[in-house]
C-alpha cells in the first residue's frame, strides 16, 4: 500500500487526494465493491494525519468493507446539529463546512475541512449526535465508516485507541488556541490570524504570495469570525490598501505574510471589539 506522500505540504497532500478521488472513485458505492486501487485512495486519506499512519492495511480494509462512498452536491446539508451521527467521514474531495446552530438566523462557522481529514470522531465516540450543522462545499465525496465497525477494530486492537487520542488531543489543543486568540486579540489581529491559518491549510505559493485554493466570500469570513460583513469589509480594505492582501475574482492572496504575522502578535490598542453576528439577508 502506498504511504501518504510526506514530502508534500498539507495543502498539496489534500489536492493530491482530491485529484485521485475525482479521477478514480465513483460518486457512490459500497466499500466492498471498490477495487484495491480505489481502496488505496481511501486508505491514504485516512492515514493522512501523522497519528494514524501506523494503522495496518488489514484494519483499514475491514473498515472500507463495512463502509460506503457517497457524494454530496454543493451546499447540500449532510447533518443538522444534534441529528443522529453514527458514521465517521473520510473527506476525499470537496470540503465540509462545520457551522454552529442558531435560532436567530445567525450564520457562524467553526471551520472548513479539506480532503484528507476525518470528521465526526468526537460525535461518534460520545453520544453519536452531530455537534455541528454540516454542509458540502463544492462536489464533496465522503467515505462513511459506521461507528460499530470502528469500535470493533478498537476492541480487536486496543493499541489503535492511542492514535485516535493523539489525533483528538491535537485538535483540542488547536481549538483551545483559537479560543484564546478570540478573547485576547483585536479584530484586525483575529482577521489576520484567520487568513494565515487559511493560507497554511489551503494556500499555495505563487508569484504574488500565498493564494488560497478555495473561494471564500466576505460572508464566509464574517461567519468564521462571528462578525458583521461590514466590519470584515472595512478591515479587508485596510489590508488591501496596504498591499498585505489581494482579492481577484474571489481568490484571496496573502501578499505579505510577514506583516500579517506581525499584526497577529500586536497587543490590542483598545478594548476588544464587541461580538457582531452576521445575519444573512
Amino acid at each position: 500500500m502506498q504511504a501518504p506522500p510526506r514530502n508534500l505540504s498539507p495543502v498539496d497532500r489534500a489536492g493530491d487526494i482530491s485529484v485521485k478521488a475525482a479521477a478514480n472513485l465513483p460518486l457512490q458505492s459500497s466499500g466492498r465493491d471498490l477495487s484495491r486501487k480505489q481502496r488505496e485512495i481511501i486508505w491514504t486519506a485516512f492515514r493522512n494525519h501523522e497519528a494514524l499512519r501506523a494503522w495496518p492495511e488489514a484494519v483499514l480494509d475491514a473498515l472500507v468493507e463495512a463502509g460506503y462512498l457517497r457524494t454530496y452536491a454543493d451546499g447540500e446539508l449532510i447533518y443538522l446539529a444534534n441529528d443522529p451521527c453514527t458514521d465517521i467521514h473520510i473527506i476525499l474531495s470537496g470540503m465540509l463546512e462545520w457551522g454552529w446552530p442558531s435560532t436567530q438566523g445567525i450564520r457562524a462557522v467553526e471551520t472548513f475541512i479539506p480532503p484528507g481529514e476525518l470528521a465526526n470522531l468526537t460525535a461518534v465516540m460520545t453520544d453519536q449526535r452531530s455537534i455541528h450543522n454540516q454542509r458540502a462545499r463544492g462536489l464533496t465525496r465522503l467515505f462513511h465508516i459506521p461507528a460499530e465497525a470502528l469500535n470493533a477494530a478498537l476492541e480487536r486492537d486496543p493499541t489503535l485507541t492511542a492514535s485516535l487520542l493523539r489525533l483528538l488531543a491535537t485538535r483540542a489543543r488547536h481549538l483551545h488556541d483559537c479560543l484564546g486568540n478570540l478573547g485576547l486579540m483585536s479584530f484586525r489581529a483575529r482577521l489576520a490570524g484567520h487568513l494565515l491559518a487559511l493560507g497554511k491549510r489551503y494556500g499555495h505559493t505563487d508569484n504574488d504570495g500565498v493564494t488560497l485554493g478555495i473561494r471564500l466570500s466576505q460572508e464566509d469570513l464574517a461567519a468564521l469570525l462571528m462578525a458583521s460583513r461590514q466590519h470584515v469589509n472595512k478591515e479587508l480594505r485596510w489590508f488591501i490598501d496596504r498591499q498585505l492582501v489581494r482579492i481577484r475574482y474571489g481568490r484571496i492572496t496573502l501578499v505579505d505574510t510577514a506583516e500579517l504575522e506581525s499584526i497577529v502578535r500586536q497587543p490590542p490598542a483598545h478594548s476588544i471589539e464587541p461580538f457582531e453576528p452576521h445575519r444573512p439577508v
